[in-house]
């Protein structure tokens, strides 16, 4: 099922592609995801005079604030929103948007921030708030949740390497990679072990007990993080971000205040770091979402330069595409992203309340269009 090409990029004059002509294209610019009218599903006559009379645009389903996006093919685009607390699902086949997740039920979300799935049907959402992350079936049940409290303190997204039933998940205030097996068991722990998360929630309680916020104590001040876990080095991480899995097992983690993606094996031992603070092609500043296709090319976005930066599976740079802005193929304080089984790139453009649509043209078919184009 290929994604239509949006109207901005119809037109082979203003088609949008990285890198600019002479140079053959290997990013094009496809479209843009916000409400269910945007998967070509026509709204009622009724509901068009409605709007016509009261003004209002539409009382459609429609995304606030994208955090993460996550689709397996371009059938169901999954979007993690945590201000309205909720997965919508863009269903491509019935040209219809859902939500899962809604209160109630054991697989109620609560603030719902990174996605990831394991190719065979399943979804992982990190529930930032509720200290865990729930897993749905292929119909979008709930089968199980893991994590909770006494393990997690901040989960912010997760990845999965079904092949070596490993669970990844992103933990920013613990410093860590969090590893469980589909048991729900944890099996490692990456970055710094020495912070003591039982005395954090301890010293979390105590001030509960002693404020008139109560248990929002927990989360003002120093008790958001185990400081003691905080790291540079190899292998440690200082705010850790997002993960992905590249299909040789290469974990890679956006590694926030260290201003780097680092890359891991399956035994979790620390291969190679991406980036450096800085302003240069290849250097980052904020970066947040990362993901990896099926060719091992790894993409980061950067917040500060509201791009996504291309590497190739040895980190070196290959290019970057995207820019400032609120058109076609720009971004605004972007933040998850993700590629599909056939290339297509999805990213949570933020501030846009917007998922942007881009697809990744091997060189074979970039060469073929600009053979076509001159």
């Amino acid at each position: 099922m290929s994604w239509p090409v949006a109207a901005a990029a119809q037109d082979a004059t203003t088609e949008l592609v990285w890198p600019l002509p002479p140079d053959a294209a290997r990013i094009r610019y496809v479209g843009a995801l916000r409400a269910e009218s945007d998967l070509g599903k026509k709204g009622s006559f009724l509901g068009g005079l409605s709007r016509a009379v009261t003004g209002k645009k539409s009382d459609e389903l429609s995304i606030l604030r994208p955090n993460d996006v996550y689709a397996a093919d371009s059938t169901r685009v999954y979007v993690s929103d945590g201000a309205a607390g909720v997965v919508m699902v863009f269903d491509r086949a019935s040209k219809e948007m859902r939500i899962i997740g809604g209160k109630g039920g054991f697989g109620a979300l609560m603030k719902p921030m990174g996605l990831g799935g394991d190719g065979r049907g399943r979804l992982y959402v990190a529930d930032q708030s509720a200290h865990r992350v729930v897993m749905f079936g292929p119909n979008e049940e709930f089968l199980a949740a893991f994590g909770g409290p006494s393990q997690l303190l901040n989960p912010v997204d997760v990845a999965v390497d079904a092949d070596a039933d490993r669970i990844y998940i992103a933990d920013s205030y613990l410093h860590q990679v969090v590893v469980y097996n589909h048991a729900g068991a944890i099996v490692q722990r990456l970055g710094r072990d020495v912070g003591d998360l039982a005395a954090k929630r301890a010293q979390a309680r105590a001030a509960g007990d002693s404020s008139s916020h109560g248990v929002q104590a927990h989360y003002q001040g120093t008790s958001r993080d185990l400081v003691e876990n905080r790291g540079a080095a190899p292998g440690e991480f200082r705010y850790p971000l997002s993960v992905a899995v590249a299909p040789d097992g290469t974990l890679y983690v956006s590694d926030g205040l260290n201003f780097r993606v680092q890359a891991f094996d399956r035994e979790g031992t620390h291969l190679f770091s991406v980036g450096r603070l800085g302003d240069t092609p290849g250097s980052l500043a904020r970066p947040k979402g990362i993901a990896v296709d099926s060719e091992g090319h790894l993409y980061v976005v950067d917040a500060a330069f509201n791009n996504l930066q291309m590497f190739d599976g040895e980190g070196q740079l290959l290019m970057s595409f995207g820019s400032v802005g609120v058109g076609a193929g720009q971004l605004w304080l972007p933040m998850g992203t993700h590629v599909d089984q056939h290339g297509t790139i999805y990213v949570a453009d933020r501030y846009n309340d917007r998922i942007q649509v881009f697809q990744y043209l091997p060189v074979e078919e970039s060469a073929a269009d600009n053979r076509e184009s001159n």
